[in-house]
């Protein structure tokens, strides 16, 4: 018996893959612990297998940016994992394994599609500064322990805040060389309220 195989163009190439995976059913689930994005994982995928570290991703349909995951979802949700790898054609359908303490065998851990190859697909990571106020005057704060210069504080301060009990303020100007500000917010701030900066980090597979 001969099989031959040929390539289709770019197929020779490399480059960011997405890949749109769901766990499998409930009985080929263990209670093994959770993989984390970027944990070393083996692709099949067609005829091609190689291994990679995937970077787990919400897969919002009609969003150009998508929420980074830690920890591969569970439940059967639906999710996108980046990798690197041959330039693959839809549809062509994925399997994921992971290796298992026992020598030589794997367990299969999701199953999915190729979405495509596209490096400018934007996968963002929510990261949230936070900065306690030392000084409080009605709707003013003087706030502390959030950045360590003042460089820092002009650089975010178009950038909205927010407390932890529901308000709303903004950066009015740097006190000092150690990273202190002063902000003001839409109510009267409370002494042991916290202040809060969401701020967005891409990440790369």
């Amino acid at each position: 018996l001969l099989v031959a195989i040929s390539l289709l163009p770019h197929e020779n190439k490399a480059s960011v893959l997405h890949i749109g995976l769901s766990q499998p059913t409930k009985h080929e689930q263990t209670e093994d612990e959770p993989i984390k994005s970027k944990d070393l994982l083996t692709f099949r995928c067609g005829w091609r297998t190689w291994q990679a570290r995937p970077v787990f991703s919400q897969n919002n349909l009609n969003c150009d940016k998508h929420k980074y995951e830690r920890f591969l979802p569970q439940g059967g949700a639906f999710f996108a994992a980046s990798i690197f790898g041959p330039v693959t054609y839809t549809p062509c359908p994925v399997l994921v394994f992971r290796e298992t303490t026992k020598a030589g065998s794997r367990q299969l851990v999701a199953t999915g599609s190729i979405i495509g190859a596209d490096a400018d697909r934007i996968v963002v990571k929510r990261i949230i500064l936070t900065g306690y106020p030392v000084r409080v005057h009605k709707r003013h704060a003087t706030v502390k322990y959030m950045f360590g210069n003042p460089e820092d504080v002009k650089w975010f301060k178009p950038a909205g805040l927010y407390t932890k009990h529901g308000l709303q303020g903004n950066i009015v100007e740097s006190v000092g060389e150690h990273g202190t500000m002063k902000c003001l917010f839409n109510a009267p701030v409370k002494q042991h309220d916290t202040i809060c900066l969401p701020l967005y980090k891409r990440i790369y597979p």
